[in-house]
C-alpha cells in the first residue's frame, strides 16, 4: 500500500485504478460560496461563477476515474424557502446553467452525458431536461445525473411509477426504468455541511455500501489534494474488514484511549446563523 504521500503524487492513471465508479455529490452552500468571494448570491453573477465551479468541480472527479456523478440541482430545502424572488431565479438558474448554450457546448466538447430526473414536477424545467438528451445523446460515460426534487417524497414516487411501469421484480430492473439504463450503485458520497441523509440526498436504488465525506469548504470547493486524500482513505484506510477476525478485537488494547475516550462524530457549534464540527482530537496511541 503506498503511503497518503506518495499517493498524492501518483500518477493520475493509478488513482483512477481506486476511484469509485459512481459518486453522489452534495455541494450545497453555493450562495456562502458566492459570498465568501465578494458575489452577490441574488445576482446574475452569482449563477454563472456557480456553473464554472461545478463544471471545474465535475471535471476534478472525472479526471480521477468517477464515471457517474450523481448531484442536485434543487432540493425539497430550497423549494421551502420564502426568500423575496429566488425561488424563481433558483428555475432559471438551473435552467441556463444546466442547459443553456454554454452549458450544453461545454459537455459536448467534454464529450459528457447529462440527464435531469425529476423535471416532471418542476414544469419549467421540462424543455430542458429535452435538451440535454438532444445534446448529449448515447450510452457512455462520463455521465451526470442531475436530480431536481420537489418534496421528500419525490424520490419515492418516482420509484413506485416506475416499478408499477415497468413491472420490474429486482433493483437492477426498477433502476433501470427509472433512470433510464442500469447505473452502478454509488461507493461514495460527498457533501456538505452537516452529516445528514435524506431522501433528497440519496437517488432511489442507487445507493448501496456508501462511504460518506463531508467537507466543510462550502460549494464546489474541492481541490486535487482534498480528493486525492479523500480517495486514499476510501481505497486504502477503510478497508478494515476481513474474513479471519481471530486477535481481531484485542488489538484494540493498544490503542485503549481512542476507543473509549474517542470523539463523536457529528457534534458541532453555531457558527453565526450556522452549524460547523467540533473538531476534537482523537487521543494518542498507547504502545
Amino acid at each position: 500500500m503506498k503511503s497518503l504521500s506518495e499517493f498524492m503524487e501518483a500518477p493520475v492513471e493509478e488513482v483512477r485504478d481506486v476511484a469509485p465508479t459512481t459518486l453522489i455529490l452534495a455541494a450545497g452552500g453555493t450562495r456562502r460560496s458566492a459570498a465568501l468571494a465578494g458575489i452577490a448570491p441574488e445576482s446574475n453573477e452569482y449563477a454563472r461563477w456557480s456553473r464554472e465551479r461545478m463544471m471545474q468541480c465535475c471535471q476534478l472527479l472525472v479526471d480521477h476515474g468517477v464515471q457517474y456523478i450523481l448531484t442536485f440541482a434543487i432540493v425539497e430545502s430550497q423549494v421551502a424557502e420564502r426568500t423575496a424572488g429566488y425561488r424563481e431565479k433558483l428555475v432559471q438558474w438551473v435552467d441556463w446553467g444546466l442547459a443553456g448554450p454554454q452549458a450544453l457546448s461545454d459537455y459536448q466538447r467534454l464529450g459528457w452525458r447529462v440527464r435531469l430526473v425529476g423535471s416532471r414536477e418542476f414544469p419549467a424545467l421540462t424543455d430542458a431536461a429535452v435538451r440535454l438528451e438532444q445534446a448529449t445523446p448515447g450510452s457512455g460515460t462520463p455521465a451526470i445525473w442531475w436530480f431536481v426534487i420537489r418534496d421528500l417524497e419525490a424520490p419515492w414516487r418516482w420509484l413506485i411509477e416506475a416499478a408499477q411501469r415497468s413491472g420490474a421484480s429486482s433493483r437492477e430492473e426498477v433502476a433501470a426504468a427509472l433512470y433510464g439504463e442500469p447505473i452502478p450503485p454509488a461507493t461514495m458520497m460527498l457533501s456538505f455541511g452537516k452529516p445528514l441523509v435524506s431522501p433528497a440526498l440519496l437517488p432511489p436504488l442507487l445507493y448501496g455500501k456508501t462511504h460518506c465525506y463531508w467537507s466543510q469548504r462550502p460549494s464546489y470547493e474541492l481541490d486535487r489534494r482534498q480528493l486525492r486524500a479523500i480517495l486514499y482513505d476510501f481505497a486504502f484506510l477503510r478497508r478494515t474488514w476481513r474474513e479471519d477476525k481471530l486477535g481481531r478485537a484485542e488489538a484494540a488494547l493498544n490503542q485503549r484511549s481512542a476507543w473509549q475516550q474517542g470523539p463523536t462524530i457529528g457534534l458541532g457549534r453555531r457558527l453565526g446563523p450556522f452549524w460547523y464540527p467540533v473538531l476534537d482530537q482523537l487521543p494518542g496511541n498507547e504502545q
